[in-house]
């Protein structure tokens, strides 16, 4: 088919209704797919007429060849399943990395060592539908949106675990400016669980929206955060203001010491928590330690624990409305 190219483009452009002009599109895929097999993707889509190859079989390669600022695009086919073995560094400022694929078909990284992880190290990375898979136990950090660098969007992604004591410490750890997270599922193993779900190391204005987080966030322990929970604060003494922590569900299994959000009260980070749906299988903690605040302030959480079937609302940092116990 390579007389009709625009054509195969088009159908992956569809995919991708934000393209720039002037961008490049490259395809990631498994090595079976892209030279040969039913697919075949480097003869369906040769070099181009810049003598830049477009298919690729990691992530990391499609990103190198990609152009800064230029709002070139890393599309990763469905099904697609690669185990990193090494730290990833996606350095191409601009670029957009989404997965096309759904549910189990969604495009995996498998984290096979606990000292596996992917860095992003420029400004305004696009990052969407990807799995991020631990397959190895305590595996230190998954995602790493690297200090020095900001507007990195992190959309539509799964933070998982393959099986028993097989987990991350940290899911996605943020040290940008002007980050938005939105709409991800965190999932953390029931029994080994994982320590933290968003780690907020430092960053002006970062958004967390619409996510839902799924587990126990509290077993893996790690010097690098104040304490286990599903979004944190980190103790590096750097002051986060302008945190935007909206309409996100966390959902914790742990029947014991349950942590959901939890923000470093020793610093005077800045920002809202409001429309947060939080419910705790927890009958043991109190529920007053089990979300902190700190200097941001809360309105309008909710929140259900096992030993209550009374909604019950956080409706600021210090006054909680409703049928709470103390132990």
């Amino acid at each position: 088919m390579l007389e009709n190219q625009l054509s195969r483009y088009g159908a992956i452009t569809r995919e991708i209704p934000y393209l720039a002009p002037g961008a490049k599109v490259f395809l990631v895929s498994d090595s079976d797919d892209t030279t040969v097999g039913p697919l075949n993707l480097g003869a369906e889509f040769p070099v181009d007429k810049d003598g830049i190859a477009r298919v690729y079989t990691t992530i990391q390669a499609a990103s190198n060849a990609a152009a800064a600022n230029r709002g070139d695009v890393a599309a990763v086919l469905p099904g697609y399943d690669h185990t990193l073995a090494r730290n990833d560094t996606w350095s191409t400022a601009g670029i957009h990395i989404i997965g096309i694929g759904a549910a189990q078909n969604r495009p995996t990284l498998r984290f096979g060592a606990a000292t596996d992880q992917i860095d992003v190290a420029a400004n305004y990375v696009h990052i969407k539908g990807l799995r991020f898979l631990a397959d190895a136990d305590s595996v230190t950090i998954g995602l790493d949106l690297d200090t020095g660098f900001g507007g990195s969007h992190v959309e539509n992604c799964v933070f998982d675990w393959d099986s028993n004591a097989q987990n991350f410490v940290t899911m996605l750890r943020n040290g940008q400016d002007n980050v938005v997270i939105n709409d991800n599922q965190f999932r953390a193993e029931d029994t080994a669980g994982t320590q933290v779900g968003i780690l907020l190391r430092q960053g002006l204005y970062p958004t967390i929206k619409d996510n839902f987080f799924y587990g126990q966030f509290d077993s893996v322990g790690s010097a690098a955060a104040t304490a286990a929970g599903a979004i944190v604060t980190d103790t590096t003494g750097v002051v986060s203001s302008g945190i935007r922590i909206e309409d996100n569900t966390i959902v914790s299994s742990d029947t014991a010491a349950a942590l959901l959000i939890n923000i470093d009260g020793a610093l005077a980070h800045r920002g809202i928590a409001v429309g947060n749906k939080l419910a705790t299988y927890d009958t043991a903690t109190a529920d007053t330690a089990q979300v902190a605040f700190g200097s941001v302030l809360a309105l309008n959480n909710q929140m259900i624990t096992r030993d209550s079937d009374v909604q019950q609302s956080i409706v600021s940092t210090r006054l909680m409305r409703g049928v709470l116990d103390s132990g």
